[in-house]
């Protein structure tokens, strides 16, 4: 018994003491007091120094334990890896038998904005193009394609479908009725304006053009002798020419003479003789001389006595058949083609000035097309059209080109895009959170009753083993008290 009451009164205190400062931990859960003076040791050390342990511990989790680099850390790239691809293998699968439109797909995931976000997102997209397109940096990019990939480098293709179309238009105007009443038109007023006028012809014609005419003349008077000796010879014109003088020498030959002579030796006399003279070497200088004063005499004469001959001549089917003349002197294959040539010279050698006046109307009209009302309301329906083909379209259409190696794509695209985020957003978004303060402040929002009852639930065997060890040291220090007295 000397040994055991110790022992027993040791355990006793040991445990008890133990078991005391485990609830003095928690206990009282208030500050206690009597007669106004404070107990001391209430509130118990947990409730009284609540706010400066969760502080504490708010500042352990987020810098030690919910740390940025934690975090990151403790994602695993190849589960993430084998997941992410297990992942996007399975929805495509399921996507390639959805027969489902994009469209009923969206609406069908409850959301709820759905045409209020797609509104805005059709806006967004259409005030974007329409703002590119009004920047003087994009009409630049424009102006400058259009230089380098169509007149630069397609000006030949472009002179010979600009050669195509005038000529066309030239055939065109060759045979309209509206180009020949224009030019008979034309000349009727210009009879008509002749008609008045009392000027000699060397006055109105151009001296450089009867300057011309009679330098011909000079350059080919031998040309024109033989035509003139080839047309006097003729069987048919010696006949007329020999029934002429005939005529004209009975008419005015004296009776009396007549019995001597008759009027077709004279005839045949005075033609042989115009034939000897066609063999003389001045016949072409005289022939000259003759057209010469011809064309003098012509000139001498008044401008509105020689088109009152003429403009009473002719009549309106005269004047068609000139204008037909006309047009088809002027439109004919070879004068065509030469008129073609100087258009399409006359082009060519203006090429740069052609090019920025196509340059300058393009950049006019595209800037008119930019102002104008219906432009954006044009890009709007152009948006809005292509996006509800596409929601239109099912599921499966949209999904089935994807392959193996578009998988592999995707997936590697998703890894980079999920390790950009999160070393380069991630820590900033657990800064954001501030675990520190939600820790703290969760803990803080605690019931201590709560408190109480969650650490002793998680510590329940580690505070049990510290009461029963009070209790062991005290029946140990129990032990030592007369194990001391039978020493002395």
């Amino acid at each position: 018994m000397r040994f055991i009451i110790p022992v027993l009164v040791g355990a006793v205190i040991g445990y008890i003491t133990n078991w005391l400062a485990i609830k003095m931990l928690f206990r009282p859960h208030e500050e206690k007091r009597i007669f106004g003076f404070h107990i001391p040791f209430t509130p118990g050390l947990i409730p009284k120094e609540r706010a400066r342990i969760a502080k504490s511990v708010g500042e352990a989790v987020g810098n030690y334990l919910l740390s940025p680099e934690v975090v990151m850390n403790s994602i695993p790239n190849s589960k993430v890896e084998k997941y992410l691809e297990g992942w996007i293998r399975s929805s495509i699968d399921k996507l390639k038998n959805d027969k489902r439109a994009i469209k009923s797909f969206l609406t069908n995931l409850n959301f709820e904005s759905y045409d209020r976000v797609f509104n805005r997102v059709k806006k967004h997209i259409v005030d974007l193009i329409y703002n590119t397109l009004k920047q003087d940096r994009f009409k630049e990019k424009v102006m400058d394609l259009i230089k380098e990939y169509i007149l630069n480098s397609s000006m030949e293709d472009l002179y010979g479908f600009l050669n195509k179309k005038v000529e066309v238009l030239l055939s065109e105007i060759a045979e309209s009725q509206e180009t020949k009443n224009l030019l008979k038109n034309l000349i009727v007023s210009k009879l008509d304006e002749l008609v008045l006028d009392e000027r000699k012809l060397h006055e109105v014609i151009p001296e450089d053009f009867v300057y011309s005419i009679k330098y011909f003349v000079k350059e080919n008077d031998e040309k024109i002798a033989h035509v003139v000796k080839e047309i006097i010879k003729d069987p048919q014109v010696e006949i007329k020419f020999r029934e002429s003088i005939t005529n004209i020498v009975s008419e005015n030959m004296n009776n009396l003479i007549a019995i001597f002579i008759s009027p077709e030796s004279i005839s045949n006399k005075v033609y042989s003789m115009i034939k000897d003279y066609l063999d003389k070497p001045q016949l072409a200088d005289n022939i000259v001389d003759i057209l010469t004063t011809i064309i003098d005499k012509v000139l001498d004469n008044r401008v509105d006595i020689v088109f009152k001959n003429i403009k009473s001549n002719i009549g309106e089917e005269v004047i068609l058949n000139i204008t037909d003349n006309i047009l088809a002197y002027i439109f004919r294959g070879k004068n065509k083609k030469q008129i073609l040539n100087i258009i399409g010279e006359k082009i060519k050698s203006q090429e740069l000035d052609f090019q920025n006046s196509i340059l300058n109307l393009v950049s006019r009209k595209y800037g008119e097309l930019l102002e104008s009302e219906g432009f954006y309301n044009k890009i709007y329906e152009a948006v809005d059209r292509s996006i509800e083909n596409i929601l239109n379209k099912p599921i499966s259409v949209t999904v089935e080109k994807i392959d193996e190696n578009m998988i592999g794509y995707i997936t590697n695209l998703s890894l980079d895009m999920l390790n950009y985020f999160i070393k380069n957003q991630l820590p900033n978004i657990v800064e954001l959170f501030n675990i520190s303060k939600v820790v703290e402040e969760q803990i803080n929002s605690y019931d201590v009753a709560f408190t109480e009852e969650l650490i002793l639930e998680i510590a329940h065997k580690e505070l049990k083993a510290i009461t029963w060890l009070g209790a062991l040291l005290g029946g140990i220090i129990g032990i030592l008290t007369p194990l001391l007295e039978m020493l002395y």
